[in-house]
C-alpha cells in the first residue's frame, strides 16, 4: 500500500510539477517566456496545474485515435507514458540551461523557492493565521470526508464500471459497463476518455480502478481544485493575506454547503471528484478563467503573449475535451467572449487570431462527433 501512495504522488504530483515547468517563467526572466511570472508555492501550484493540463491533453491526443482503431489499452499505457518522459525531458533541459548560463553566485537562489525564515518587521498578523488555519481545517475536512465517507451515486456504475473493465480486458468501450457483453462504439463517452484515464492510473500504481477513482484521485483532484482558487485569489488580492484566506474560506464552505442538488458544481467537485464532468467544471474551467485573466493582464501592459501562453490555452481547451463531450463546445464558447471582451476593451484585435487557433482542436471534435454519432 505504501509503494502504492508512492507511485501515486508520482505520477499525479511530481510529474506534473516537473511537466509544468515548460510553461513557467524562469526566475529572473520575469514574462518574457512565460506565462505565470509567480514565486514560491504560487509558482509551484501554477506548474502543477499546468504541466497536468499537458498531461490530460497529450492523453486525449493519444487515446482517441486508439479507441476508433479498436486498439488495446496497453498501447496507450505505452504511448503515453513515453509522451509523459518526453516532457519531463524537455522541461528539465529547460531548466538546466537556464542554470548553467548563470554565475556561480546567482544559482544558489535561482530556484525561487527559499526555504529559510526571513524576520517580518511589525507584529505578527494573529487574524491572517486564524484564517488561515480555517481554511487549512476546511480543507482537510473535506479531504477526509471524500476518502472515507460514503456516497450514493448512480453514474459510477458506468463511469467506474468503464474504468474497470478497461483494465481487467485490456480493452476500451468494447465491452458493456452493465452485462459485460460486446457492445458498438459510443461516440459520446469515446471523445471523452477519462475513465480510462483513471483506468490508467489505476494500472500506473496497481489499485484498484474503484479505489482509484473514490478514494485516490478526490484527495489529489480536490486539492489541484482548490489550488487553482488559490492562484486566482492570489492575482484578484494581489498578495493581501487576510483577504485570499477568507476568499478560499468562503468557497470552502460553498462546497461544503453546496449539496443543495445533485447537479450543482459543489457536489460534482466533492461528491463526483474522479467524474470528467465534475474535472471539467471544477479544474479546466477555473483555470482557463486564470489564463484569460493573466492574458487580459498582459494585454492592459501592452506586452505579448507568446508561444507558450497560447499553447497552454490550446492544451488546456484540449484537456476539456477529455473530460466530456461538452467540454469541447463550453471551452470555446468560453474563449470566444472573454477574447471579444479583451478585444473591445484594450482594442487588441489580434489576440482573436490565436484564440480562434486554440479552438481548432475542440471544433474538430464536436464535428467527429457528430460526424460518427
Amino acid at each position: 500500500m505504501v509503494v502504492q501512495i508512492l507511485i501515486l504522488l508520482l505520477s499525479a504530483v511530481m510529474i506534473p510539477v516537473a511537466a509544468g515547468g515548460i510553461f513557467t517563467g524562469l526566475p529572473g526572466e520575469g514574462r518574457k517566456k512565460g506565462i505565470f511570472d509567480g514565486k514560491g508555492w504560487s509558482r509551484l501550484l501554477f506548474r502543477w496545474v499546468a504541466g497536468q493540463m499537458c498531461l490530460w491533453a497529450g492523453f486525449q491526443a493519444i487515446c482517441v485515435p486508439f479507441i476508433l482503431q479498436g486498439r488495446n489499452f496497453g498501447d496507450v499505457v505505452n504511448l503515453f507514458l513515453a509522451y509523459g518522459a518526453a516532457l519531463i525531458l524537455l522541461s528539465l533541459a529547460r531548466e538546466i540551461r537556464y542554470l548553467a548560463s548563470l554565475p556561480g553566485k546567482v544559482k544558489k537562489g535561482a530556484m525561487g523557492i527559499s526555504w529559510k525564515h526571513k524576520k517580518r518587521e511589525g507584529k505578527p498578523d494573529k487574524i491572517a493565521r486564524m484564517l488561515w488555519c480555517c481554511a487549512a481545517c476546511l480543507l482537510l475536512l473535506q479531504l477526509v470526508a471524500a476518502c472515507f465517507l460514503a456516497y450514493e451515486e448512480g453514474d459510477d456504475a458506468f463511469y467506474v464500471a468503464i474504468s474497470t473493465s478497461t483494465v481487467d480486458a485490456d480493452t476500451m468501450y468494447q465491452k458493456l459497463p452493465y452485462t459485460g457483453g460486446s457492445s458498438e462504439l459510443d461516440a459520446r463517452h469515446a471523445l471523452a476518455p477519462f475513465p480510462i484515464w483513471v483506468a490508467f492510473m489505476a494500472r500506473l500504481t496497481g489499485m484498484h480502478p474503484a479505489t482509484m477513482a473514490q478514494v485516490a484521485l478526490p484527495v489529489v483532484l480536490i486539492g489541484m481544485g482548490y489550488g487553482i482558487f488559490y492562484l486566482l485569489g492570489s492575482r484578484l488580492y494581489k498578495g493581501d493575506g487576510r483577504k485570499l484566506a477568507f476568499f478560499l474560506i468562503m468557497v470552502e464552505c460553498l462546497v461544503l454547503f453546496g449539496g443543495y442538488s445533485t447537479y450543482s458544481a459543489e457536489n460534482f467537485l466533492l461528491v463526483r471528484t474522479a467524474q470528467g464532468k465534475a474535472v471539467l467544471a471544477s479544474i479546466v474551467i477555473p483555470f482557463l478563467l486564470l489564463l484569460f485573466y493573466l492574458l487580459l493582464e498582459r494585454q492592459k501592459e501592452g506586452g505579448r503573449a507568446g508561444a507558450g501562453c497560447w499553447s497552454l490555452f490550446a492544451l488546456t481547451m484540449v484537456a476539456g475535451c477529455l473530460c466530456s463531450t461538452l467540454g469541447s463546445f463550453l471551452t470555446c464558447l468560453l474563449v470566444g467572449v472573454a477574447g471579444l471582451c479583451g478585444a473591445v476593451c484594450f482594442r487588441r484585435w489580434k489576440i482573436l487570431l490565436p484564440l480562434a487557433g486554440c479552438c481548432v482542436i475542440p471544433l474538430g471534435m464536436v464535428f467527429l462527433y457528430f460526424w460518427l454519432r
